[in-house]
C-alpha cells in the first residue's frame, strides 16, 4: 500500500531520528522534476523553469534531515511510501488546483508550482528510515524555488488557473 502526504500548516514535524547517508538526485530525477513542473506550468501560461544546482543543494540539505516541516519560503514538500518518485510528488502539489480560488487566493503548493515570477527550481529526494517521517521507510521530496512565490498581493499576475 502506498501512503502519500503533503505538508500543511497544521502538520507538526514527525521526525524522530537520524536519516541514512545523504543522496543527490540522478539526472533522470532532475529531468522528471523539471518535466513535471514545466508541463503543468505550460498549461497555466507560466514560462519553463531552469534547474539550479544551488537550490538543489539547499533542497538536499533540508531533505537529509528527514524532518517533515518547512524550512523556508519558496519550498514544497511531499512524502510517500513505496514507489513515490518526483512526478508523483509534483502531482500531489498540482492536484491542489481544485482548492484555488482566484477571488480569495491563498498560498499553496499549486500556486508555487505555477508562480510566473519563479524562474529556477532545485529539488532533492531522500529515503528516510522507518520511524522518522512515517512508520515505514519513505521518500521525502523537497523542491526549492527562486524567486519564491506565494507573495500576498501578487497572485493575480502570477497565478492563472
Amino acid at each position: 500500500m502506498m501512503h502519500q502526504f503533503l505538508y500543511t500548516p497544521l502538520v507538526v514535524s514527525l521526525a524522530i531520528g537520524a536519516c541514512a547517508a545523504p543522496s543527490v538526485p540522478t539526472t533522470r530525477q532532475v529531468n522528471e522534476y523539471l518535466d513535471a513542473h514545466n508541463s503543468f506550468r505550460a498549461e497555466h501560461a507560466a514560462d519553463p523553469l531552469t534547474w539550479s544546482t544551488e537550490l538543489e543543494a539547499k533542497a538536499q540539505n533540508w531533505a537529509n534531515g528527514c524532518k517533515f516541516e518547512h524550512g523556508s519560503t519558496g519550498e514544497n514538500l511531499a512524502v510517500g511510501t513505496g514507489e513515490f518518485g518526483p512526478a508523483a510528488a509534483v502531482k500531489l502539489w498540482t492536484d491542489e488546483i481544485d482548492q484555488y480560488n482566484p477571488d480569495d487566493p491563498q498560498p499553496s503548493h499549486f500556486t508555487q508550482v505555477v508562480w510566473k515570477g519563479t524562474t529556477e527550481l532545485g529539488c532533492a529526494v531522500k529515503r528516510c528510515p522507518a520511524g522518522t517521517i512515517y512508520p515505514e521507510e519513505s521518500s521525502y521530496h523537497v523542491c526549492e524555488y527562486a524567486p519564491p512565490g506565494n507573495v500576498i498581493g501578487q497572485f493575480p499576475e502570477n497565478v492563472q488557473k
